[in-house]
């Protein structure tokens, strides 16, 4: 029993910086050799690592671009390498690098050279927080900054961005760390209102022309299927009527359909038309002269 308990993953709160080199793919390989041994200096020689290094409290794990350092002591212990780091890229503008504070659940486990390390939500998120962030960027995420405030010497670097969709639909409040010459006080680009939704986050888009298209002709035609049926009554009513005053056909002849039906309707209103025009000319009275008192003849002259 004893035994199993030493090798059970030990669940603690973890305070993560994670740190990655802005634009590292579109190195050659052996610019990204340099990048990161620049980086890895840069970080071993802030205070702030070194003596979490030497409590025993740091472990640092390499990402490829760059690291994830979980730190287990102080909260404060990723806000200050994260400003010593910031302060040591002033000078060295070529190496452009976003850093991203969580703290959160981490646990240890054995990796796959049987060595101590360390994952977790906390690990996760803290890369959430990091990936909204621009080169220069010192984010951290609300809860973090809610520690970090409890201290007064924090609370001007701290400056609330508001709700923002990660990657899997979750949601993180950040809050970007800076002053006067650390940290970048610009707004990330993915911060452009509330709720907003960082890179790499799948939206729903419009529906696409051809789409559009067939919605609109499928309508159309649900509108003339509604129109054809409403008025159709009325037609082979006229038509009926039209096949009582006419000769009988043979019976062999088909029936007529709904478009027949309705060129006879409008053959037969126009030959009414006509009909109606031509008989109003024939009826009417024909024009009496009357003769004025010029046009009579004049009576003779008594004798």
């Amino acid at each position: 029993m004893a035994d199993d308990e030493k090798t059970k993953p030990r669940l603690e709160i973890g305070h993560v910086l994670f740190i990655d080199i802005v634009g590292y793919s579109k190195l050659l390989t052996d610019e990204q050799s340099e990048a990161l041994q620049e980086l890895n200096q840069i970080v071993r020689n802030t205070e702030a690592a070194r003596e979490a290094q030497a409590a025993g409290q740091l472990i640092i794990l390499p990402t490829g671009d760059g690291m994830a350092m979980v730190f287990t002591g102080s909260v404060e212990g990723p806000a200050e390498c994260a400003l010593e780091v910031s302060q040591a890229l002033r000078a060295q503008p070529s190496l452009p690098v976003r850093m991203g504070i969580h703290s959160g659940p981490v646990q240890y486990i054995k990796d796959a050279n049987a060595r101590e390390n360390i994952s977790g939500v906390g690990i996760n998120i803290a890369r959430r927080v990091m990936d909204c962030g621009d080169a220069g960027h010192i984010l951290v995420s609300k809860r973090f900054a809610d520690d970090l405030a409890q201290h007064r010497r924090w609370q001007r670097y701290l400056h609330e961005l508001g709700d923002v969709e990660v990657k899997h639909g979750a949601v993180v409040s950040l809050v970007n760390l800076y002053a006067e010459t650390i940290g970048n006080p610009a707004p990330p680009a993915c911060v452009t209102g509330v709720r907003r939704t960082a890179p790499g986050v799948t939206t729903r888009k419009g529906l696409s022309p051809v789409a559009r298209a067939i919605f609109i002709v499928a309508g159309l035609l649900l509108i003339l299927a509604i129109v054809s049926v409403i008025f159709e009554p009325a037609i082979m009513r006229s038509v009926d009527k039209n096949r009582a005053t006419s000769a009988p056909q043979s019976s062999a002849t088909a029936s007529p359909s709904l478009g027949d039906a309705i060129q006879n309707v409008v053959k037969q209103r126009i030959t009414d038309e006509l009909q109606k025009s031509l008989s109003g000319k024939s009826n009417a009275p024909t024009p009496r002269v009357v003769p004025t008192s010029s046009s009579q003849p004049t009576p003779p002259t008594p004798p």
